[in-house]
């Protein structure tokens, strides 16, 4: 790819600061970032509430150790507290999952034992491991994540626990109901009934106690942005859609057309745009991103 080539990045997220960053680093100049809105960051914004920071979008960093490139940025900009930095935090490794919950308690407020709830959270660790072997394996049991541990528990409360008093099993039960909504938070999704049984842990999880931006989270994009030339990006200016065509027939390949109904002429294009601004614009028939 020739370096002198117009390059235009959709979109002044974390993505496209970081699209921008490698390609001028490269040596590429002709570079121009569209943002839709009236600011940069995306997804990762810092905001206040009182004294108090709150993050409105990217929490922490979730497993800081080297092999994350955003650890690595926020140690450069000095953005972390020391105990972030020990290689004893980096080392710790939970598997993704975090530490077991310390206190239960029931629908009335009561404080429940941890001897009481312990039972339920082990069965449920154990059924995890179990399917977890699983991965890429064709022929499995059941279809979802969802099914496999009702079935399983299921089995369990008729065996394992049928000498147990019925006010213990059904305690165990919502400890275990617990439990799933606990993982449908790891795994990001609404139900462990749409995470496939042969899919579920392909996700790789890094080592490290995740940390959080004692200043916030937006310091990281202020820091990257510092870096860019001014005038990189322009604000406030969504896109309508992309025209492309066969580049050995044309000058240039893509047109980039603006709600503003300006058109931007370029050899390439990176979209960087959230995966839903894109299943939005794709079901609105009237509205299409792609024209060719």
């Amino acid at each position: 790819m020739a370096t002198n080539g117009n390059i235009v990045i959709i979109g002044c997220g974390i993505s496209g600061i970081a699209a921008a960053h490698k390609l001028l680093k490269n040596g590429f100049r002709n570079v121009k970032v569209l943002e839709a809105t009236a600011r940069n960051g995306g997804r990762i914004k810092t905001g206040r509430l009182g004294d108090a920071l709150v993050e409105i979008g990217a929490n922490w960093i979730h497993g800081p150790s080297e092999e994350n490139p955003v650890f690595c940025l926020a140690r450069q900009y000095e953005l972390l507290e020391p105990k972030a930095l020990t290689p004893e935090n980096q080392a710790i490794d939970v598997g993704g999952h975090p530490h077991w919950i310390p206190n239960f308690f029931s629908s009335s407020g009561q404080k429940l034992n941890t001897e009481d709830v312990f039972p339920a959270q082990e069965v449920f660790a154990e059924l995890l491991d179990e399917i977890s072997e699983f991965q890429n394996q064709k022929g499995e049991p059941c279809a979802s994540v969802g099914e496999f541990i009702r079935l399983k528990v299921k089995e369990g409360e008729a065996e394992k626990w049928k000498h147990i008093d019925p006010a213990t099993r059904s305690l165990y039960l919502c400890v275990i109901s617990n439990m799933l909504k606990v993982e449908c938070c790891v795994n990001g999704a609404h139900s462990l009934d749409e995470v496939g049984l042969g899919a579920y842990g392909q996700y790789k999880t890094l080592p490290g106690q995740d940390c959080t931006f004692p200043d916030g989270f937006e310091g990281l994009v202020k820091n990257l942005m510092s870096e860019l030339p001014e005038g990189l990006v322009t604000y406030n200016c969504p896109v309508r859609c992309v025209h492309w065509s066969d580049a050995e027939k044309n000058k240039t390949s893509v047109v980039v057309e603006c709600e503003n109904g300006e058109r931007i002429p370029a050899d390439h294009i990176i979209v960087t745009v959230p995966l839903g601004n894109l299943r939005e614009l794709v079901f609105n028939q009237a509205y299409l991103l792609f024209l060719m």
